[in-house]
């Protein structure tokens, strides 16, 4: 039986042009250890990722978390307080480490599809008194995964700048599937970020790319969270083998997402069709389903799902999450859709 799998685009495999460019990076000799900044492949990276962010340099760190720590703790103190969106990823979904590690205070407020209001930052600012953490930064998280891969406007992204601004915070964007929102909105990605004093970029999610992510901002942001990198074991030597795949990734695997985009409607068309099932429609390649009104768990649905070769992450609660991928085609879709209004008529007898 195939196995479509719909967990996350982190599954998704590295394309043969991916390995190929390895493979290319060691025969023509420009390998070398990035630690010295030595790795011809790493430099034009982190060169291309810094253009096409807008931003004036770029580094390579081995993982979406990782660069958002490093971002975090670069561009802060510790006892320091952070705002952030109370279902965003850097909240929940990185082991604690922004304050275990960095002794950083997450201050996490409610927002609306995941995008924090200005209104709401304002209020969330601590004090200038000793009885309070300082409040440092705010944190965007774009697209955001929990709230169902909600885009973030550059309008939205510039009001919330303006009042982080006047409060002297500094404005980090996780951008995990920042790609996803740029080709959902029709823009460059750099519309996204202009106004932010740094990003992270994900390589290995819907580009495709076999591990690695980037950072961005100012040379002296750059500087430090080369620093901080080093601190948390994050130096590499011949990172050419995770850089060419990265090049692949930004210069032809952008454009294509919009095909996970309109899988993703292509499921929703289909299942917002089924009563038992509440749906939201997708901004981008993320689709939630929720399960109340069908009577199970999501722990039942993802074994129903599994017996047809469907796998999600459905261990908790009565909220599914469908990630489409490159790896997941235009009839794997409709299968899945097939497979779960049958699993639905099955549990509603």
């Amino acid at each position: 039986m195939k196995k479509i799998d719909l967990r996350s685009d982190t599954f998704t495999l590295p394309t043969d042009e991916m390995i190929e460019a390895i493979a290319t990076a060691h025969r023509e000799g420009r390998l070398g250890d990035d630690v010295a900044g030595e790795d011809e492949v790493v430099n034009e990276l982190q060169e291309k990722a810094a253009s096409i962010l807008g931003k004036d340099r770029a580094l390579l760190v081995t993982s979406g978390t990782q660069g958002n720590l490093i971002s975090m703790f670069s561009q802060t103190k510790r006892g320091d307080e952070i705002v952030m969106e109370r279902m965003s990823h850097t909240f929940l979904f990185e082991g604690g480490a922004m304050a275990s590690l960095g002794g950083l205070y997450p201050k996490p407020v409610e927002g609306v599809r995941g995008y924090i209001l200005p209104e709401t930052l304002e209020t969330a600012i601590s004090p200038d008194d000793a009885h309070y953490a300082r409040t440092a930064m705010v944190i965007i998280e774009n697209t955001h995964n929990y709230a169902g891969g909600v885009v973030t406007t550059p309008e939205q992204i510039k009001a919330l700048c303006e009042v982080a601004r006047s409060r002297e915070l500094k404005i980090h964007v996780d951008g995990a599937r920042l790609f996803n929102a740029a080709v959902a909105l029709g823009i460059k990605a750099r519309e996204l970020v202009k106004d932010v004093d740094s990003v992270q970029i994900c390589l290995s999610k819907g580009l495709s790319a076999p591990v690695g992510s980037i950072i961005a901002g100012t040379e002296e942001f750059i500087h430090e969270a080369h620093r901080m990198r080093k601190k948390m074991g994050g130096g590499m030597r011949q990172a050419g083998i995770i850089a060419a795949p990265g090049i692949i990734a930004l210069e032809k695997m952008v454009d294509r997402l919009k095909e996970d985009h309109a899988n993703a409607r292509l499921l929703f068309e289909r299942i917002s069709q089924v009563p038992e099932l509440d749906v939201e429609p997708p901004d981008t390649n993320i689709l939630f389903v929720k399960l109340d009104r069908l009577g199970i768990d999501a722990g039942r649905f993802s074994r129903e799902l599994a017996e047809k070769g469907i796998l999600v992450y459905g261990e908790y609660g009565t909220r599914t999450r469908f990630v489409l991928n490159r790896m997941v085609s235009r009839e794997d879709t409709l299968y899945v859709a097939d497979a779960i209004e049958e699993i639905v008529r099955k549990v509603s007898g």
